[in-house]
């Protein structure tokens, strides 16, 4: 089974090797991030469940960050930041991924930016079957709750 983090690793993979030895945050950059750097978050999705259906379509929606070094205003050079959005774009355009044996498709991409980022939204739509997310229920990690508790006394 293919879950959101599995895309969001991949996704952050993709990022490193598109630029080489800069950082690739996962969902949160820390306080004094360093520029230039790229950001992945996993924003959420739809799902698709037909009675009766054997199949249950997901659409998950990623945000690919990138950023340069800014200036004492806190700007980025704008054309360095196209350039780069333009690289991310590029990283799509087979129009899937492959993501532990499957290919999720590229579906709709939106673009983004300000003053010192600029941003790719891309949603991939794969189709699951229903034992896949069966099997989850049953983990047998999930069978087991381990409870530790302490006991005070005063006085």
């Amino acid at each position: 089974m293919i879950t959101p983090n599995d895309i969001l690793q991949k996704l952050a993979a993709m990022v490193g090797e598109k630029f080489p030895g800069e950082p690739v945050y996962q969902d949160l950059t820390p306080t004094d991030f360093q520029r230039p750097s790229s950001l992945v978050v996993y924003d959420g999705g739809k799902v698709n469940v037909g009675c009766g259906c054997q199949t249950v379509e997901l659409r998950l929606q990623y945000t690919l960050s990138t950023f340069t070094p800014v200036d004492a205003y806190g700007h980025s050079d704008t054309e360095a930041l196209h350039i780069r959005q333009m690289a991310l774009i590029g990283m799509l355009l087979p129009g899937y991924i492959k993501v532990k044996g499957r290919a999720p498709k590229v579906g709709e991409v939106k673009l983004d930016g300000g003053y010192d980022f600029d941003s790719v939204t891309v949603t991939f739509h794969i189709a699951l079957d229903r034992s896949e997310f069966e099997a989850i229920a049953q983990h047998s990690d999930m069978l087991t709750l381990h409870l530790r508790t302490e006991v005070e006394t005063y006085g």
